[in-house]
């Protein structure tokens, strides 16, 4: 599988004489405006969506402190949400093809409202609703918004090759916004209190909403664009195709993204504590490591885009697989101090940065259009199972905050996922 690069496609050369010509010309500059718009107006939502999803990372985990609740229970909040994803998410995605994607993407706005807002309320059966729901519309946030793009893109007939371009500016973008989420949700803590930077995400999703109903047209899949037309096609059809290839590479990189998310604030937390003496009363600021991290991503994002110009993007996944390699050797190292800890978190969002826009490209390349935000919703499964299992069996890591224990083989475990995703992409 190979993605294309935008230089491939010419729509100012006459295909018969080889020679420019000014109706061409013409052509041209109409359709890239229209291009350009499509992707003005997906871009906003998706990087407003991202952002109020950016706003809560850095505090989740010291929001549930402040609660006072231990390890293990954050852990099967978490869980729970994963599960919720690989269920009630995946059915909800799958009906994006019949129901329409447009009006899934509003679901997923009011959802994730709703979620955030209970989870200012400290009852912790309260907090596990609150992790179902967000868990079924993160499903929805990284299926049926591509689709809806995707979709888009082909209906108005701009060449495939250009999908590449709109993932890569999609990365990076989210890499700045994250970065600003960062520091934002940072000022608002310090302003105001750890529960600020979830109010501003709800006015950020209610701009996203807003939005959505009024530059969004609707569409669909085929007819056959349900549950069970995808299932149909996931299970019948997909030894064929590539489909198991890319949902195996999900899987296994995506799957340690997300433990990463749960374990860098109480990796480095731990390691302030026991190497520096922190007081456990003492604030790190979370909001701006968040910030560095970002831009880690965006770095990533940049290498991707310079393969793509070159139409070498085949060669990125070889280089994920190589940076993992040197992610891996720093994580195992981890111990020997903060520093260490922090270049290994940022080499991991580095070949993040590469990782996202190189399987949204191959899976818009190789998924059908008619079943497409069904297919992105089931392939999804293994990864939120895995995930689920992996935070089922924290408890077996006491003491978790002690030095020499707990972290480094949990830490350990959820970095080696990412070594077979490189070599899958890589023979793909």
């Amino acid at each position: 599988m190979t993605v294309g690069s935008e230089e491939s496609y010419n729509l100012d050369t006459d295909p018969l004489t080889g020679e420019a010509s000014e109706a061409n010309d013409e052509n041209s500059l109409e359709t890239q405006k229209r291009f350009k718009s499509l992707q003005y107006s997906y871009l906003t939502v998706y990087l407003t969506v991202m952002g109020s999803d950016w706003l809560q990372g850095p505090y989740l985990y010291k929001l549930y402190t402040t609660y006072g609740l231990a390890f293990d229970q954050i852990a099967l909040l978490f869980l729970t949400g994963f599960l919720s994803g690989a269920f009630a998410g995946t059915a909800l995605g799958s009906m994006a093809d019949s129901w329409g994607r447009r009006k899934v993407c509003m679901l997923f706005c009011g959802t994730t409202i709703t979620a955030l807002c209970i989870r200012l309320w400290n009852v912790y059966p309260v907090l596990f609703l609150s992790h179902m729901l967000s868990g079924a519309s993160t499903a929805l946030m990284y299926s049926v918004f591509e689709a809806w793009y995707v979709a888009e893109h082909t209906a108005r007939g701009f060449p495939a090759e250009w999908r590449s371009q709109t993932f890569g500016h999609a990365t990076f973008l989210n890499g700045i916004v994250a970065i600003v989420a960062g520091l934002v949700a940072n000022q608002l803590v310090d302003l105001f209190d750890i529960s600020a930077p979830y109010i501003f995400a709800c006015m950020l999703l209610s701009f996203a909403a807003f939005m959505i109903s009024t530059t969004w047209t609707e569409n669909y899949g085929e007819p056959q664009g349900t549950v069970s037309g995808g299932c149909f096609f996931f299970f019948f059809s997909l030894p064929g195709t590539n489909i198991l290839l890319l949902g195996c590479a999900q899987t296994f990189f995506e799957t340690s993204m997300y433990v990463f998310v749960l374990m860098y604030t109480p990796a480095i937390e731990n390691a302030a504590l026991t190497i520096y003496g922190y007081d456990q009363s003492s604030t790190i600021p979370l909001g701006y490591l968040f910030a560095t991290l970002m831009f880690a991503i965006m770095t990533g994002s940049m290498v991707f885009q310079t393969l793509n110009r070159q139409s070498n993007v085949p060669n990125a996944p070889a280089l994920m697989r190589y940076v993992t390699k040197d992610r891996l050797l720093i994580g195992a190292l981890f111990l020997a101090g903060v520093t260490m800890l922090g270049l290994a978190y940022h080499l991991f969002e580095f070949t993040t940065g590469i990782y996202h826009p190189s399987i949204s490209s191959l899976k818009a390349e190789n998924i059908p259009e008619e079943s497409r935000a069904a297919v992105m919703t089931l392939l999804r499964i293994p990864m939120n199972i895995a995930i689920a299992i992996i935070f089922w069996n924290v408890s077996p890591y006491p003491p978790f905050f002690k030095k020499n224990q707990g972290i480094h083989p949990f830490f350990d475990r959820s970095m080696s996922w990412a070594n077979p995703c490189s070599l899958l992409c890589a023979g793909s």
